[in-house]
């Protein structure tokens, strides 16, 4: 099975659903895990956004019985010891059919039938918690996983910080110094709002840049989402300045060289983005996200002087002012302290445990 440094015919199943924030740091993983020479099985929901994002022809993907309880009432509540019975079995027989020697699990409703299948099976057990606040479900997860990892501080049991696993053209993004190298000419402003878009960000700014680029001249980038492109695109229809409306953005890495600043949300992979990519920013944390964890996830940045927190009841009034005062060497500057926080590489450093883990397994 063990062939120097790979290893062949095992396999290793994820856990991941509902969110992207909690898929695509699983795809990033599971994607290195297989290029290793590991097969890889997925533990999902029969609707979840996973079954768009996850590519069934790579991965082995299995739908459980589960979703989300937050905020679904109580018959939600009261059927879920049977959902999470029905969801158990589910998971035990994928995991029996697979022959999975670990299970990765990611966070969210999905993580619990598949963790503690994976404990009736005797298998070994790794979590990884993406935001700054844990979730309930890998806060009670990491009392008897086998290995917790976390991405920004030591908010589990025993964990070991590594960041979260990102798309790998972040990665070859040039450093501050040189990408900020006798860069002339407007300010560039990189606005994205997640996959969806920001209603707020489309609302709002368009009539803010206008304003400022009276007195700070602006080039700008937004991103609109795909239901609010006609939108962002109108409320852009009288500016003076350059800019440009994209319903998506597919080449994040160009972006991000590009851009002085980045005005977004601050999500977990957005933030990790951030810091990878080494970006200044000024960040609008969702107001409704679970435990505030977005103004969390922020703090990280702001505590090293990289960006600067709006929340967004303030945004009117802080983000005009912010601009109108920002500068160029203020971005770089921004920019530099983003890199006081790169960490190491999440996706070597659990492959460096799966594969200790298998060693140990099969002596």
């Amino acid at each position: 099975i063990w062939e120097g440094n790979f290893i062949k015919n095992i396999n290793i199943t994820i856990a991941a659903a509902g969110t992207g924030g909690h898929i695509n740091p699983g795809i990033a993983i599971a994607e290195s895990l297989q290029k290793e020479g590991y097969k890889i099985s997925w533990l999902g929901t029969p609707k979840g956004m996973e079954n768009k994002l996850v590519n069934k022809n790579k991965f082995e993907f299995s739908p459980l019985s589960i979703s989300g309880l937050r905020n679904k009432g109580i018959l939600r509540m009261i059927s879920l010891p049977f959902m999470l019975v029905i969801s158990t079995t589910q998971a035990i027989k994928a995991i029996l059919a697979s022959k999975t020697k670990i299970v990765i699990v990611m966070g969210g409703y999905i993580s619990l039938p598949a963790a503690l299948a994976a404990k009736i099976l005797n298998i070994k057990l790794i979590v990884h918690e993406q935001n700054s606040i844990p979730g309930l479900t890998n806060k009670i997860l990491s009392y008897v996983s086998t290995y917790n990892f976390s991405a920004f501080s030591k908010n589990l049991k025993k964990s070991h910080v590594i960041g979260n696993p990102i798309r790998k053209e972040i990665e070859k993004v040039k450093k501050p110094e040189k990408r900020f190298l006798k860069r002339k000419g407007p300010l560039r402003i990189l606005v994205f709002g997640g996959s969806l878009g920001a209603k707020v960000f489309n609302q709002n700014l368009p009539s803010i840049f206008k304003k400022i680029n009276e007195k700070n001249k602006l080039s700008v980038i937004h991103q609109s989402g795909e239901s609010m492109f006609d939108l962002l695109y109108k409320n852009y229809k009288d500016v003076n300045f350059k800019y440009e409306v994209k319903k998506y953005i597919s080449d994040m890495g160009k972006k991000y060289e590009w851009a002085d600043i980045v005005i977004a949300r601050s999500g977990a992979l957005t933030v990790s983005e951030i810091i990878q990519s080494g970006s200044a920013s000024i960040l609008i944390p969702f107001p409704s996200a679970v435990d505030d964890h977005q103004f969390h996830n922020a703090k990280i940045l702001e505590n090293v002087g990289a960006s600067f927190i709006i929340r967004e009841d303030s945004l009117k009034k802080k983000l005009p002012t912010y601009l109108a005062k920002l500068n160029r060497k203020q971005c770089k500057d921004m920019a530099i302290n983003t890199m006081k926080l790169k960490k190491l590489d999440p996706c070597k450093e659990i492959l460096k445990v799966c594969n200790s883990l298998v060693k140990w397994r099969i002596r």
